[in-house]
């Protein structure tokens, strides 16, 4: 690496503490401020032990971590699990693994989140962290040693090609909830998966000017994700995101290693199906998703963004996009998802794996 080392701030913390809500706080403000995307990486996710912080670090070896725990007391951690709307039942054991990480010492930083905004959280953080990401002293976790990188980034895995199944359509059409009721259905099949939706691994501010649409660099993250996905045996692939042309779905295609067949489904809505899912949306409702720009938004604002995705619609209607057409209209998930089995069941190829 060129100058100072990637500085890498990673916030960690029980499911519903805020994560991912604070992460996406924090790069919005750097890119507000100019900050170049290249200069940090911005990671959320939970570990419990020192040996799994070591599984990542191990693999940027030339990068400068900052583990910051983000804590909230158990009646708060509790009422923000159950107010995400998604699979309240694990409320108690986001709990749990908030007791677990209590008693542990796997942090170089630790943010009380009771009672304030996510704004004041990001902005804490980067107080408390020296201005992250400016430069300062390399600084590797606390008690954790970084190692050689363990297998090349992106290799292509040499083992017999596997199907992947692109879901794609207009804004607040479902692609995701689909799409990952699809790859849900694959596994509790035992089928070993994985599912990737392109919109979160795209997130770099500003743009390159000869990849507006970040689907270059989406395709490359895409095709590194996969790698480590077929290396631990993953044999179908589920991914959700923007298609709008044959030429976008090829610059994907030519980087996806051990891929069998493509094929794309686009679900389709009309207007009004469009419209009311856009309200859900900006309501709340549904699996919190960061970076989100439709939640919160006024009512002028979710009609624009209605009327937008019913240009989507008809725009992909009319250039017939898509290996297959799904209309989800006055439907349910598991209806939808049960057409899209039974049409590409039968497309997989005989060195795939049936299609559950």
């Amino acid at each position: 690496m060129r100058g100072d080392r990637l500085r890498v701030l990673w916030l960690r913390g029980p499911s519903g503490v805020g994560k991912s809500s604070v992460g996406w706080e924090m790069f919005t403000q750097l890119s507000r401020m100019g900050v170049k995307t290249m200069q940090c990486l911005i990671l959320s996710g939970y570990v419990d032990t020192p040996a799994e912080v070591r599984e990542y670090t191990e693999l940027l070896p030339d990068a400068a971590f900052t583990l910051c725990r983000l804590r909230a007391e158990p009646a708060e951690l509790k009422r923000r699990f159950i107010d995400r709307g998604w699979r309240p039942d694990l409320a108690d054991e986001a709990v749990a693994e908030a007791e677990t990480l209590d008693r542990s010492d796997i942090k170089d930083m630790c943010v009380e989140t009771d009672g304030t905004t996510v704004s004041e959280v990001a902005r804490i953080i980067r107080e408390q962290v020296g201005g992250w990401p400016r430069a300062t002293p390399a600084v590797q976790p606390s008690g954790l040693a970084a190692g050689p990188l363990a297998a090349p980034v992106g290799a292509a895995p040499t083992s017999a090609p596997v199907p992947v199944l692109w879901l794609c359509g207009a804004t607040a059409v479902g692609k995701s909830t689909v799409g990952y009721e699809v790859y849900s259905q694959v596994v509790r099949a035992g089928v070993p998966a994985a599912y990737v939706d392109l919109k979160q691994i795209g997130a770099l501010r500003p743009a390159a000017d000869d990849d507006p649409g970040r689907h270059h660099l989406k395709a490359h993250n895409l095709a590194a994700i996969w790698a480590g996905h077929r290396e631990a045996g993953a044999r179908f692939l589920v991914v959700s995101g923007d298609a709008d042309r044959d030429e976008t779905v090829r610059s994907y295609a030519n980087v996806l290693p051990g891929a069998a067949a493509l094929t794309v489904c686009r679900l389709h809505a009309g207007p009004a199906a469009l419209a009311e899912r856009v309200a859900q949306r900006g309501g709340g409702h549904g699996p919190a998703i960061p970076g989100d720009g439709i939640k919160g938004l006024d009512a002028d604002g979710l009609h624009r963004i209605a009327e937008q995705a019913a240009r989507e619609a008809a725009e992909l209607e009319l250039a017939g996009a898509g290996d297959m057409r799904v209309d989800t209209d006055g439907r349910s998930v598991h209806d939808v998802t049960g057409q899209i089995r039974a049409l590409i069941g039968g497309q997989l190829g005989p060195s795939s794996p049936p299609f559950p």
